[in-house]
C-alpha cells in the first residue's frame, strides 16, 4: 500500500501506518462521520435508532490508537495502540465483533 492518504482530509505528513489504518477502516466501516487533522470518528449503529458504537482513530505521529466506546458492553471502553498492519486488522475484527453483538442485543426496528 502506498503512502498516499485515502482522503484529502488526511495530512500528507501522515505515516504509512496511519494511511493504512484509514484505508482499512474506510473499507470496513465507510467514510468517517467526522475528521479533525489525523483523527477520525465513526458512529456505527446496528439499527436505526439504536445507540451508536463510537470508534475514534487517534492519528498521532508516534503511535496511532483506536478507541471504541461501546454502550452494549460491560466494559464499554476498549482501546489499543497500533504499531503494525496486523494490529489494524485485529482492531477491525474486534469492532466488527462488537457491532455484530449489538445487532443481536438491540431489538429490530418496528415494522411499518
Amino acid at each position: 500500500m502506498s503512502n498516499v492518504p485515502p482522503s484529502a482530509d488526511i495530512p500528507a505528513a501522515a505515516t504509512t501506518l496511519l494511511v493504512y489504518i484509514h484505508a482499512r477502516f474506510r473499507e470496513a466501516f465507510g467514510a468517517p462521520n467526522s475528521m479533525l487533522s489525523m483523527d477520525s470518528q465513526w458512529s456505527l449503529r446496528s439499527h436505526t435508532g439504536a445507540p451508536a458504537i463510537f470508534v475514534l482513530v487517534n492519528g498521532s505521529y508516534e503511535k496511532p490508537a483506536v478507541w471504541v466506546f461501546d454502550p452494549f458492553a460491560t466494559e464499554n471502553v476498549w482501546r489499543t495502540s497500533i504499531t503494525t498492519n496486523a494490529e489494524v486488522d485485529r482492531a477491525i475484527e474486534e469492532i466488527s465483533r462488537r457491532t455484530a453483538r449489538a445487532s443481536r442485543l438491540w431489538p429490530a426496528a418496528p415494522k411499518e
